[in-house]
């Protein structure tokens, strides 16, 4: 019951954020897309639409309650054999180097500490193939900060809610991971400011890197 009244809460106020993801994403017919801190599904289920009969959507979350309901929500359209569900962490993904053309994590970053930050990041370079694409959206780093987002970052400091995300930089840790970052919009979810940033994997090595 706690996932269900979840899913509508957060369909209704994040469907702005995940339009702009698919938007930036867009996945081709035939790709292989991760999409990363799936929760209950709905993004996974967008993008299974996107990618047609010939392409795999791979759905991770380090929730199971929130991987059944994401199953429950796969079963009931006509994409359960283009999606994969499993429990995994973007912090360290099971997947082999240059799995996928397209990654998305919505959401789902800015909930790791500093370190888990850094280590979803080259996890999500990693398992994208050079050239393909990554989104991220996570709250915004807002300089001044907004009176929503000062109040927000108050109350997560007086409360010590871990499972409130923190503000991130998107663009420098995107750079520092070894990603080019090509393009961000802003999109709010409720009235916080949420950054959405398209990356690109790059095509050769440079710097070792």
């Amino acid at each position: 019951m706690a996932h269900a009244l979840y899913d509508a809460f957060m369909f209704e106020s994040s469907e702005q954020v995940w339009e702009a993801v698919l938007a930036l994403a867009r996945p081709a017919e035939g790709d292989r897309v991760l999409d990363a801190g799936c929760g209950t599904g709905r993004l996974a289920i967008a993008l299974g639409d996107l990618v047609g009969a010939q392409g795999r959507v791979s759905g991770v979350d380090v929730s199971p309650a929130m991987l059944r309901s994401a199953r429950r929500q796969v079963a009931r359209t006509q994409l359960a054999d283009r999606i994969e569900l499993r429990q995994a962490d973007v912090r360290s993904l099971p997947y082999g180097d240059a799995s996928f053309d397209v990654a998305t994590a919505s959401l789902v970053i800015e909930l790791l500490t500093p370190q888990g930050i850094e280590q979803a990041f080259r996890e999500l370079r990693r398992v994208v193939r050079p050239g393909g694409r990554i989104v991220v959206a996570a709250l915004a780093e807002e300089m001044p900060y907004g009176r929503t987002l000062s109040f927000y970052l108050v109350v997560r400091r007086i409360l010590s809610l871990a499972a409130l995300g923190r503000p991130l930089p998107l663009r420098r840790l995107a750079t520092d991971a070894g990603l080019l970052a090509r393009l961000s919009v802003r999109r709010s979810l409720l009235r916080l400011p949420v950054d959405i940033l398209l990356c690109e994997v790059p095509s050769t090595t440079a710097g070792g890197s």
